[in-house]
This record gives C-alpha cells, structure tokens and sequence, in this order.
C-alpha cells in the first residue's frame, strides 16, 4: 500500500537516499514525469538530451554503440551453472501461489 500510494503522489514525492546524488536524483525524476511529453528524452532533443545530462558527462557514448566499451565489472563464471554473483535468499516454503478461479480472463 505504500508502494501505491507513492505511486499516485508522483515522482517529486519519492524520497532517495542519501547515497543518490542530486545529479543521479534529478536525471530519474526527469526520465520519470507523468507526462510523456515532459520526459527527458521526449522532447526535440531527443536521445541527446539524455547524453548530455550532466550525470553521464564523460560517458563514451561511441564505445558502447561499436561496443568497444569496456565494462567496469568483469564477473567470473566457473561454468553454466555457477551462481556465485548472486545472493543466497532462504527457499519459499509458500508454496505456489493459488489459482485465480474468479474468472476475470473468461473472455480474455
């Protein structure tokens, strides 16, 4: 419920932590407006737009569309099944979740 009610009360309402800077804060909130036409991005500039927002200011746009751009974290994989970046999380015990009998997608 509060995940709904910040929903409805819009962008301008969240709360960041104190670890998102102003810079990071204020590039979320533009790409995140109600409006569409408002949105970073959507405007006459386009995707510039969004490349020249001082939070990427240094990105080397042209190393990731030639993908010459080299990640800043190489993850080590032992094999397929090697889960090790990952977080461990208890198993559910729920069990799955009921069947939904009300019939709303009778028709669907």
């Amino acid at each position: 419920m509060k995940t709904y009610n910040s929903i409805l009360k819009g962008i301008d309402a969240v709360e960041f932590p104190r670890n998102i800077t102003r810079t990071a804060n204020a590039l979320i909130k533009r790409l995140c407006r109600d409006n569409p036409a408002e949105r970073l991005g959507y405007q006459r500039g386009g995707i510039k737009d969004i490349q020249k927002h001082k939070w990427f200011e240094g990105f080397y746009w042209d190393g990731l569309q030639n993908r010459t751009l080299n990640p800043p974290i190489v993850p080590t994989v032992r094999s397929v099944v090697d889960c090790s970046n990952f977080d461990e999380y208890p198993p559910d015990n729920d069990g799955p979740p009921p069947d939904d009998t009300s019939g709303w997608d009778f028709d669907f």
